[in-house]
């Protein structure tokens, strides 16, 4: 959803979302620091904090764009025709967020590495790729990766089927 503001063509979704998440991670920084100023507390927490803080920023300019004259003069087929790609667009978000609550639910039935591996597969189909021997290649060895990383990082035991 864009909306022109004088010269200067608002992306408010984008920018509704970017200020959602930069003012979360204020709050978790912010509930951290309250908890524990111990060095074992903030360990994680206060970096990543501010690696998103900064990405935040980084990615902010993009949600303001100059409105070029052509823009102006598009005919209302054209709109017509955007406003069924943002649609389109809105669907393969509620897919993908499906997705990830059937992803979600099935982590203790199917076990992790299942559950991953089909939530990864899936995300990319809805996305586009539609070439299956590229899906189940990456989609593979991210899966084998983020598993045995997280294995590696935290000594919890989590339900696995295959691996």
């Amino acid at each position: 959803m864009r909306r022109s503001l004088g010269s200067i063509e608002v992306d408010w979704g984008h920018l509704l979302l970017l200020l959602f998440i930069g003012g979360w991670i204020v709050t978790y920084l912010i509930d951290t620091r309250a908890t524990s100023l111990s060095i074992n507390n903030l360990l994680l927490v206060q970096p990543t904090a501010v690696i998103g803080l900064i990405l935040c920023l980084v990615v902010l300019p993009q949600c303001f764009r100059q409105t070029s004259p052509a823009r102006a003069a598009v005919s209302p087929e054209e709109l017509e025709a955007e406003r069924r790609r943002e649609l389109g667009e809105l669907g393969k978000i509620a897919l993908l967020a499906a997705a990830f609550g059937a992803f979600v639910t099935s982590l203790e039935t199917v076990g992790f590495d299942v559950a991953c591996w089909l939530f990864t597969a899936i995300g990319l189909y809805i996305c586009g790729e539609r070439r299956l021997w590229l899906i189940a290649l990456f989609t593979t060895i991210f899966t084998v990766l983020l598993i045995y990383g997280y294995r590696a990082m935290i000594p919890f035991p989590f339900p696995l089927s295959v691996l």
